[in-house]
């Protein structure tokens, strides 16, 4: 698997972590009480998988390399995705603030839970979009098979670095997202999780 199609691969994953999270925050704002494991685990995935794993490759390798093969013309939209990746950083941590008033039953803290995952969940859910029409076909045209197997390399030194398995250790949080989800909600999960799913196919 190339390192562009790893980098696929994981943007599905994040797909999926993200309609979960855009059921949850719709159930929020209906005053229902999402179970406090599903943000906990929401967010060290957010840490975990998407920070230190997926952006840090698009960062510090794809983005890099798109940079320097344009010759600066393409600066200001790198910037901007750096940019929309401490944006998204900077949502989770107020998530993660929230979530002691959450867990105790505070309506202040409950309100903000909902409007800053909802704010979370869209900012990914364009950048996701962005990539993947704009950046990942714009690096598929002008990087050589020789260079791509670069990044390949590059990748497998992050992985390394990183220890074994970040991708499945990212489904498995996914999983235990879902698993609460369907414990606590059952079939209303399940229908507004399909319906999330077609959203996002049909955008």
């Amino acid at each position: 698997m190339s390192a562009l199609d790893l980098l696929k691969k994981e943007h599905l994953l994040i797909q999926r972590y993200l309609d979960n999270l855009s059921v949850a925050q719709d159930l929020l704002i209906e005053r229902e009480n999402v179970p406090p494991s599903v943000i906990t685990t929401a967010i060290r995935f957010a840490k975990d998988f998407m920070s230190k794993t997926h952006h840090f490759k698009e960062e510090y390798v794809l983005f890099l390399k798109l940079a320097e093969k344009k010759g600066g013309a393409l600066d200001p939209q790198i910037t901007s995705l750096r940019d929309q990746h401490e944006r998204s950083r900077g949502l989770v941590a107020k998530i993660k603030e929230t979530l002691n008033g959450y867990e105790k039953g505070d309506e202040v803290a409950f309100s903000a839970l909902a409007e800053n995952m909802g704010y979370y969940v869209s900012l990914e859910k364009s950048h996701l979009h962005r990539e993947n029409h704009v950046f990942y076909p714009m690096a598929e045209e002008v990087f050589s098979a020789e260079e791509m197997a670069g990044f390949d390399a590059e990748f497998a030194k992050i992985d390394e670095k990183q220890g074994k398995g970040t991708f499945e250790k990212g489904v498995e949080m996914v999983e235990a997202i879902e698993a609460d989800m369907k414990e606590k909600f059952g079939a209303v999960y399940r229908d507004r999780y399909e319906d999330a799913v077609k959203t996002h196919e049909h955008s």
